[in-house]
């Protein structure tokens, strides 16, 4: 990592990948995320690091009288958020300072981006501060043993190349879990995620690749959890 990347460039970089591509999951992960939190009726969400609010989206359809809180450091993520929620609030502003009170949220989550901040920790921190004493909270980090890079390795003989985001960390399992209990949570579940199984173009009903929807089904089936791409942290407070 460039020990000299401040605040402003992570900024510069987010928004140009979400004033081109942009970064999201099919929205039947989003769902599934939304069933493994368990949320009651009423809950407050705060999504850190929203992009494109697809996640406050299903958790706002899905949870009666839901009030779901976004917050990304690219404004130009939140022009895309604003179209795909119709209710709710939405903050410019770093995960690592989150500009809410303490424990103000019945769920906090954070799918896939503290390893691309300047200091998780400090943003590990943050989602505790602001989630109440009994809050539901899902972190979802990932892997540097997961299958795709095992896969990518017997075929090459070397790992994938390139960075996508300005900044890229990985871990296992046991190290993303030390990391977080270490800043006060406790871990509940952990599941493991790999790349979602699309047989249509999201909206449509286009086929997409059906080599590559046979092979996400196969690894989402049989892939242990242990060599999943990602990991889905469910933790709580440690006091609870």
């Amino acid at each position: 990592m460039n020990n000299n990347l401040t605040i402003e460039n992570i900024k510069d970089d987010y928004n140009r990948i979400y004033e081109g591509s942009g970064i999201r999951a099919n929205s039947a992960y989003y769902r599934w995320l939304v069933s493994l939190i368990k949320p009651k009726p009423g809950s407050r969400l705060l999504d850190v690091s929203c992009g494109e609010g697809i996640f406050l989206r299903e958790f706002a359809r899905r949870i009666k009288n839901a009030q779901v809180y976004g917050l990304d450091i690219s404004d130009k993520a939140l022009i895309r958020s604003k179209a795909n929620i119709l209710k709710g609030c939405l903050v410019n502003a770093d995960g690592q300072f989150i500009p809410f009170l303490d424990e103000q949220f019945d769920c906090v989550s954070c799918l896939g981006s503290l390893e691309h901040y300047l200091d998780p920790e400090k943003g590990i921190r943050e989602l505790f501060r602001v989630g109440k004493k009994d809050a539901i909270f899902c972190i979802v980090l990932p892997n540097s043993a997961g299958i795709d890079f095992l896969l990518q390795v017997i075929k090459s003989g070397a790992g994938p190349t390139g960075n996508f985001q300005i900044i890229e960390r990985t871990a296992t399992r046991k190290e993303w879990e030390d990391l977080l209990e270490k800043n006060g949570f406790k871990v509940m579940k952990v599941f493991g995620s790999n790349l979602w199984p699309e047989l249509f173009q999201e909206g449509s009903i286009k086929i997409k690749s059906l080599g590559k929807y046979f092979k996400r089904k196969l690894i989402k089936i049989f892939c242990p959890v242990n060599l999943a791409r990602e990991f889905i942290f469910i933790c709580r407070k440690k006091q609870f």
